[in-house]
């Protein structure tokens, strides 16, 4: 994947069409196998359809719900139903944007309403509708209170205006959050999440304004030790596996280390194998731009 594609933008690669509502649906598609899918040990049916509204497996949650929220318990939840919006969480980053809005559309509660936007704007941003994302997002950022909540939407936008070109439109949304983040901010894990939303978001915008990210930055990613261990920053003990599995796909094209990406793949639940695999192509890993494309016809995307 060359800097130009994106991926905290979602950019779609060239020559792929973006799904918006538009048009018709493309046919519901089981999910590609990859790397962490055996989908057997996540436990999930892919024959199974929206109304239902199932709960993700456990194996899935434990993967993909960050370690200070506990679902049962409840305890990390800012309200009763904000454990259905980390089911919609969920399934949207196993492919399933259908399961994923059966859950977030049963969510009432005012103020997660901010949450399930950007949600929401990730699902479309991901298969490269950033102008629907965009103004989904938008109205939610002027409505919303909760800085936490502040900085996700601008970091939101930010990675729409990334995916639709404006460098100076996203590097001043990635200000705006940051500010938001360091001096706003209440501090815990919620933050931390969105501090390494900002620091991928800040490698897009360097790449589109053609410069290489600086030490300051590549220092809050991954990296290989002189043993060919991985090192990951102590703040992604704030995220899941989804968001070890991203900062792993970001360090690999940074530093242009296909053993990096191959940690993406082995962490990446399905919605992100195809970024993956697309940054492995471009690497030179012979079969991944086809199982990229595989992976990215399998993404079942929200209804419209």
């Amino acid at each position: 994947m060359t800097p130009q594609s994106g991926m905290a933008g979602e950019r779609v690669p060239c020559g792929a069409a973006a799904h918006t509502c538009d048009g018709a649906l493309p046919p519901r598609a089981p999910l590609y196998p990859g790397p962490m899918a055996t989908l057997r040990r996540h436990g999930h049916d892919t024959s199974v359809t929206a109304p239902g509204a199932p709960e993700p497996s456990a194996a899935a949650l434990a993967d993909l719900v960050p370690p200070d929220v506990d679902l049962h318990a409840g305890t990390g939840l800012r309200h009763p139903e904000a454990r259905r919006v980390w089911f919609g969480v969920v399934w949207g980053r196993l492919g399933r944007g259908d399961l994923a809005a059966a859950h977030l559309d049963r969510v009432t509660e005012p103020t997660l309403q901010p949450w399930l936007v950007a949600e929401r704007g990730r699902l479309r941003r991901e298969l490269g509708d950033h102008a629907g994302a965009q103004r989904l997002e938008e109205p939610a950022l002027q409505l919303a209170e909760d800085d936490v909540d502040r900085a996700m939407l601008l970091l939101s936008l930010a990675a729409d205006a990334v995916g639709l070109g404006d460098a100076e439109l996203a590097r001043n949304r990635l200000t705006d959050a940051r500010r938001l983040l360091e001096e706003r901010a209440a501090p815990g894990p919620r933050a931390d999440r969105q501090r390494l939303r900002a620091t991928w978001v800040e490698v897009e915008v360097a790449w589109m304004m053609g410069r290489v990210p600086d030490a300051s930055v590549s220092s809050r990613l991954p990296r290989l030790d002189g043993a060919g261990a991985v090192q990951v920053p102590d703040i992604y003990r704030a995220g899941s596996r989804f968001h070890l599995a991203k900062g792993l796909l970001f360090a690999g094209v940074v530093h242009g280390d296909v053993r990096l990406l191959a940690g993406a793949l082995e962490h990446a639940p399905p919605a992100l194998w195809w970024a993956v695999q697309l940054a492995r192509g471009a690497a030179g890993v012979a079969g991944a731009e086809e199982a990229g494309r595989r992976a990215r016809a399998a993404v079942v995307p929200l209804p419209c």
